[in-house]
């Protein structure tokens, strides 16, 4: 019984010995080491213009600079992006906890190819467009921490991070992916493709995706290191209403996936924590550490979570095959990695609910002037309260089936003039660094 509750209790801060200084107060996971643009110059956005050729107070402005930064705003509201975002210099950190009443990113994708990323309490709100992309996304890049960011909206799929190093994305909000909104393969409202070298994905909320809730990645699509450094954790994450397909893949990954809370929506679907590949298939042969997973309405799967293990065209397999599939798949036991120690952070999948859902710490829900979710993050924690959503079956096309406008979205952060930074820590990198902690602190 002890080990059974010490496996439960699992989490992940796995770190590097050696380590010492958190990312910032909350940090979990492998990325909770990133150093960002700690001791670097200070960058004020004092606009919502962006530009091809942007100038000094944009947004754009700061993230092309180099050199270690800290990106602060002293506006609120939306910035329509003209072009995708791309984060291409290292060391930097964009907090929008700084924001009076937040910042939305809308009409491109955030593009993070940059190593010693923090990004906190933003919001990346695609929205229909003429070209298929995430709202954002991370690939082949090292040491990056997303925190209590609101990501939807995208036709692709909305938030894909993976082949990255100690990566961590937690508190975050995945929600609303476009369906039917111009993708060249037809349909195709995910959510996101997770794995990584060390990759932790802690605390999270998926809902309203028809799939990839989320996929994980596996040891594909040109990671940099081996297959026997692939390894993710999904730990602690709430996923609500999917319609074809919640979480699979993990070709060629190693995977801990522990302690989740699915909650079935008016999609309907497959009633699954995870779809197995079949391990005659090239390159599946994965393997995954599956407990403590909570399926709502379905005791006998949350007691036994191999039960909500199916494997891809199981009914065309022998039952010997089918075991030898699970064995093989599922490990009694979690993983160890060498030189590499763990500290225990994961709670019960139940709680976790509480503490996402019911006590609403997720998503970018803070900023200069104390904690408040928008209106769109607001309904989503409400939907999956009460098992609702606000279309027949929650997976849209548009943004604009679940707002009347984006003008009157905008309006929530309407903002009377600039809020300046107080000269004290514009002067001080330590005194702003104390700042940025106590404004995010949850």
């Amino acid at each position: 019984m002890l080990l059974f509750l010490v496996l439960l209790s699992f989490e992940s801060k796995l770190v590097m010995a050696g380590d010492t200084s958190l990312a910032f107060e909350g940090a979990l996971g492998f990325g909770r080491f990133t150093q960002g643009g700690n001791g670097g110059e200070i960058y004020v956005v004092d606009t919502l213009d962006d530009s091809s050729n942007p100038i000094k107070g944009m947004l754009r402005h700061a993230v092309n600079a180099k050199g270690p930064r800290i990106i602060v705003f002293t506006v609120s509201g939306v910035i329509e992006l003209v072009k995708p975002l791309e984060i291409k210099h290292d060391f930097i950190t964009i907090a929008g906890q700084t924001s009076p009443k937040g910042i939305v990113l809308k009409g491109a994708e955030t593009q993070i190819k940059a190593n010693q990323v923090i990004i906190r309490y933003l919001r990346f709100r695609h929205g229909t467009s003429n070209h298929q992309s995430d709202a954002i996304t991370a690939k082949r890049n090292s040491n990056i921490i997303i925190d209590h960011c609101s990501m939807s909206w995208a036709n692709d799929e909305v938030a894909s991070f993976y082949n990255n190093t100690d990566f961590t994305l937690q508190y975050s909000i995945i929600s609303e992916s476009l369906n039917d909104a111009g993708h060249n393969k037809g349909s195709h409202g995910y959510g996101g493709i997770w794995g990584g070298r060390r990759a932790s994905f802690l605390f999270n909320v998926l809902a309203h995706h028809t799939s990839r809730n989320p996929r994980i990645n596996g040891h594909r699509l040109k990671p940099t290191y081996s297959q026997e450094e692939e390894f993710a954790e999904i730990n602690n994450n709430v996923i609500y209403n999917w319609s074809k397909n919640s979480a699979y893949g993990n070709e060629n990954g190693k995977l801990h996936f522990i302690n989740n809370y699915f909650k079935p929506g008016p999609s309907n679907g497959p009633i699954r924590f995870f779809q197995l590949l079949n391990s005659t298939e090239k390159g599946a042969n994965g393997r995954g550490f599956f407990r403590g997973n909570v399926m709502v309405g379905y005791p006998e799967i949350s007691n036994l979570n191999r039960l909500g293990l199916p494997i891809k065209n199981q009914k065309t397999l022998q039952p010997e095959d089918i075991r030898l599939i699970h064995e093989n798949f599922t490990l009694e036991q979690l993983f160890r990695p060498l030189n590499i120690h763990t500290v225990d952070n994961t709670v019960d999948a139940k709680f976790a609910y509480q503490r996402l859902i019911v006590d609403q710490e997720v998503g970018a829900n803070r900023n200069r002037h104390g904690k408040k979710l928008d209106s769109v993050d607001l309904r989503i924690l409400t939907e999956i309260k009460s098992a609702t959503a606000s279309t027949e079956t929650g997976i849209i096309d548009s943004e604009l089936q679940v707002i009347e406008s984006w003008d009157s979205y905008a309006s929530e952060f309407s903002n009377d003039g600039v809020e300046h930074i107080p000269n004290l820590y514009m002067q001080n990198n330590q005194q702003i660094e104390l700042w940025l902690n106590n404004l995010g602190k949850f």
